[in-house]
């Protein structure tokens, strides 16, 4: 059942999905409308999934679960990569692409290989402050407080 992302308790459990390039106004609103529309019949064993989706920064894909009802199972969340894999076919976008790390600077989204990055600190393009993106946040306590961070917070904080 689709819930407002708002409304989802903080400890809703989050998956991120990095877009590899900027998303335009209609396919957020196409995203918007077709992951209410998943929400709305994702399941576990049968059971309805508390469920919400949000595009953030034209970037980024966020599912999240409300788990104290009920849990996401392996089933499910299969269910919820082959939502995205179809995102992917349908909009001509890689959403599922582990290699490219986002960073936040002059409030836009700015995506690095991830084998750039200790180049790019050791250069000065990437400084303590800079801020990353942690896609592994798990909840939305997380997501709210540990999603965009200062590199030196950050795995990258053992190249300064």
């Amino acid at each position: 059942m689709y819930v407002p992302f708002n409304e989802l308790n903080e400890k809703a459990r989050v998956w991120i999905y990095q877009s590899d390039r900027k998303l335009s106004d209609e396919e957020c609103d196409f995203i918007d409308s077709e992951g209410k529309k998943f929400s709305e019949e994702w399941t576990a064993h049968n059971q309805a999934l508390r469920a919400s989706i949000r595009v953030s920064h034209a970037q980024f894909i966020i599912i999240s679960v409300d788990e104290t009802q009920t849990m996401a199972s392996g089933c499910s969340i299969d269910k919820s990569v082959h939502f995205i894999q179809g995102l992917e076919k349908q909009l001509s976008v890689n959403l599922l692409d582990k290699s490219k790390v986002a960073l936040l600077i002059n409030d836009e989204v700015v995506l690095t290989p991830l084998g750039n990055i200790k180049k790019k600190i050791a250069d000065g393009d990437i400084q303590e402050n800079s801020l990353v993106f942690n896609n592994l946040v798990e909840n939305i306590q997380s997501l709210n407080d540990n999603w965009v961070i200062p590199a030196k917070s950050s795995w990258m904080n053992r190249f300064f």
